[in-house]
């Protein structure tokens, strides 16, 4: 008899069959027709905190009812397509919905993010017609009326009516749940006169209108006093308080203005008095809708203590569970009284140092603006000064910069002095190249030299840089494919573009459309991180925490069944929650080795409606009694999937795979998705000789690496390791 070799079930990649058909070893198909999906918030955008409707499309088929599962965990069971969910942490939030059929069947929605914020903008059109929400990291403004703007970089931000005075109660608050506006805030300071902002109505007046907006299907905000009903002299909204309905409105919109009074010492005084003062006395959700320093112009030298203020002042209403919003009032920088409060100039909306912290500070991790939607790509901004390192590791793979390599060439349509094009690529990070001033567009063209699998692009720019650019790809460098736009960005940086999908290419080219200053485009340093086209995807295993994740999975071939054993390996619980049900999910990622599917691991989950993916359970009959993995506490599975159709084609096309658990709760675990071919696969093991006996190693040749090359070179099998010739 012959000893068999190892095989792969050490490897972490996995292999599925081309005909995508139901696997032997028992396997049971999940309900795949996942009809529904996301429609509000846009995947991974920013959404002002408090209620936030999220809603799906409804699925086709007998439905009997919708579970809404938020980071894992389900929050409700439904019959209708929306759900009110409250939240008021500042973070990312993971949602996706299971569709329950009258069969006992269900399906899962594709994943969608949508990020938190409290942060918003006091505006009225003179203040705010030259900002963008989008791009200061805004979620919510308001204008002290009941219109919003008709700017076009408004309309990613929601908008918060309100009854500024007395007068068409009825008919704006109507109005407004018309047009679906979420929130409505009361009147503004009626504790203060006319001339200095306040609509100065008497506390019966305001009770006796309040039932003009009040009981309507909208969340309503309290008057906002300019007094503080925790200070001495706010007894203003304190006899509101004893003579309305309290259940007539959910929150309170709070106004303050601290004097010449800056600093930590100040915040802390305002968080404790003001906040939680108001708090501890009516105990509902606080907005403070206006609130800045007083007293000092903006050339004042103590400006530096309004920053400490806000820095404070941010953190600590992020940190309050029951502050729901806030919004800083920005005064004009030309205002010589209130100017060192100014975020920005009105005349140009450029942002002032303070300005600068409003807009970066507190917002919820991971959230970057130009990811908002289905984007095939994302991209992160920082700011570096060092060279780019030779390899870098995306996801669990490694890729190298393939700018390093010999042979590689760059060109640019214009130079500027001896700041030429090879100096982008000279492993100098004190050189750069430039582009003449003052001309759009320009370009910086690289040649890697043969077509090559791109999966990332950082730059390294220099002050003058591009406001706006391309990441185009090319196979001749004739005809170029724009694959990424970054905008709006500004002065030096180092910008990183990750593609979701690799990227076939022979050229790169950085097309600036615009420019953040008078000059040209300047770059210190630029990597281009891939792979050779022909090179797998594939990695070695590594050691990882038991139970806390599922282990590994491997690939072996049959020969018997003629088809793939798809072997995994998976804790029996994973992060303290017994594993309920376990299997592979299977993706066509590239048809034939030349038309990209443009699946992602998005895609790969359970319940997928993209037509290229596929999801199996494995059954008692699964399970395997030998050990495939580190872990001797591990249960191990296979998965024997036929061939199909035994083409060149068909071999050659690349699949994309991953295993997944369901946990106890009902929430799901995946592995990460790897890539691979039949075509790969059979080669792999063929030149390894990994088969176990003259007749697999055989099978690999004649079977699929003739198939697919008729000229493939023949291996003698070795009978080295056998016991047996």
């Amino acid at each position: 008899m012959k000893s068999a070799k190892k095989g792969f079930a050490g490897f972490l990649a996995i292999v599925l069959v081309i005909a995508m058909i139901p696997m032997t070893m028992g396997a049971k198909k999940i309900q795949a027709a996942a009809a529904t999906a996301i429609t509000a918030p846009i995947d991974r955008s920013l959404v002002p905190a408090g209620f936030i409707n999220i809603t799906w499309k409804a699925a086709s088929g007998s439905v009997k009812n919708y579970e809404l599962y938020v980071d894992g965990i389900k929050v409700t069971t439904t019959t209708k397509t929306q759900y009110e969910y409250y939240t008021t942490t500042v973070k990312r939030f993971d949602v996706y919905v299971r569709t329950v059929y009258t069969n006992g069947s269900t399906s899962d929605s594709s994943v969608s993010s949508f990020f938190v914020t409290k942060k918003g903008l006091a505006v009225n059109d003179k203040m705010g017609k030259n900002l963008s929400p989008l791009e200061m990291n805004m979620g919510w403004y308001y204008t002290w009326g009941t219109s919003a703007f008709t700017y076009t970089t408004y309309s990613e931000a929601q908008f918060v009516p309100m009854q500024w005075g007395a007068g068409n109660e009825t008919t704006n608050i109507n109005r407004a749940v018309s047009q679906g506006y979420r929130y409505f805030l009361g009147y503004n300071e009626p504790d203060m006169g006319n001339d200095v902002g306040g609509c100065n109505m008497s506390v019966q007046s305001v009770l006796n209108n309040w039932p003009y907006l009040s009981g309507k299907d909208i969340h309503l905000g309290s008057p906002a006093p300019a007094l503080c009903p925790a200070w001495s002299n706010g007894s203003w909204f304190r006899s509101f308080m004893d003579g309305v309905d309290q259940n007539s409105f959910e929150f309170i919109p709070l106004h303050c203005y601290y004097g010449t009074y800056g600093g930590t010492d100040a915040a802390n005084t305002f968080l404790r008095e003001v906040v939680d003062g108001t708090w501890n006395m009516y105990h509902k959700p606080i907005w403070i809708t206006e609130f800045a320093i007083s007293g000092w112009g903006y050339n004042h030298e103590k400006k530096s203590d309004v920053k400490k203020f806000m820095e404070a002042v941010i953190q600590g209403l992020n940190e309050r569970e029951y502050v729901e919003r806030f919004s800083w009032f920005s005064f004009d920088t030309t205002d010589g009284n209130n100017g060192a409060s100014a975020l920005w100039t009105n005349s140009t909306g450029e942002l002032t140092e303070l300005g600068e912290i409003y807009v970066n500070q507190g917002n919820p991790e991971g959230y970057d603006y130009r990811n908002v939607g289905n984007k095939p790509y994302t991209i992160s901004i920082s700011s570096r000064n060092t060279l780019l390192p030779d390899n870098t590791t995306i996801g669990n793979q490694n890729y190298e910069d393939l700018v390093k390599r010999n042979g590689v060439s760059v060109t640019a349509t214009t130079e500027y002095g001896n700041n030429i094009a090879t100096k982008a690529i000279d492993n100098d990070i004190n050189s750069r190249w430039e582009s003449v001033h003052g001309v759009d567009p320009q370009t910086l063209t690289i040649n890697l030299g043969a077509e090559r699998n791109v999966k990332q692009v950082d730059i390294v720019w220099e002050g003058a840089s591009a406001a706006k650019y391309d990441i185009e790809v090319s196979e001749d460098g004739v005809h170029f494919e724009s694959v990424a736009t970054v905008v709006n960005s500004n002065g030096a940086r180092y910008d990183s573009i990750t593609f979701n999908e690799i990227q076939q290419a022979k050229f790169v080219r950085i097309n600036g459309s615009s420019r953040t200053t008078p000059y040209g485009y300047s770059i210190f340093d630029l990597a281009i991180y891939g792979a050779d086209v022909s090179e797998p995807t594939t990695e070695e295993p590594t050691t990882v925490d038991p139970k806390t994740q599922i282990l590994q999975h491997g690939y072996q071939i049959s020969t018997t069944n003629e088809g793939f054993r798809v072997v995994c390996s998976v804790e029996p619980e994973i992060g303290g929650k017994p594993v309920k049900s376990f299997g592979v999910i299977y993706g066509i990622s590239n048809l034939y080795g030349t038309t990209n599917t443009g699946i992602t691991e998005k895609d790969l989950v359970i319940g997928s409606n993209n037509p290229y993916v596929r999801s199996y359970a494995a059954t008692g009959d699964a399970i395997l009694k030998g050990r495939y993995s580190q872990s001797e506490t591990a249960m191990n599975y296979a998965q024997v999937m036929t061939f199909g159709k035994k083409t060149a084609k068909a071999y050659n096309t690349v699949y994309s795979t991953r295993a997944y658990v369901e946990l106890s709760d009902g929430t799901y675990v995946y592995s990460d998705a790897r890539n691979i071919s039949v075509a790969y696969l059979a080669e792999y093991a063929y030149t390894r000789q990994l088969m176990g006996n003259v007749n697999g190693h055989n099978y690999l040749y004649q079977n699929i690496l003739k198939v697919v090359n008729p000229n493939y070179q023949e291996i003698v099998f070795d009978w080295t390791n056998s016991m047996a010739n």
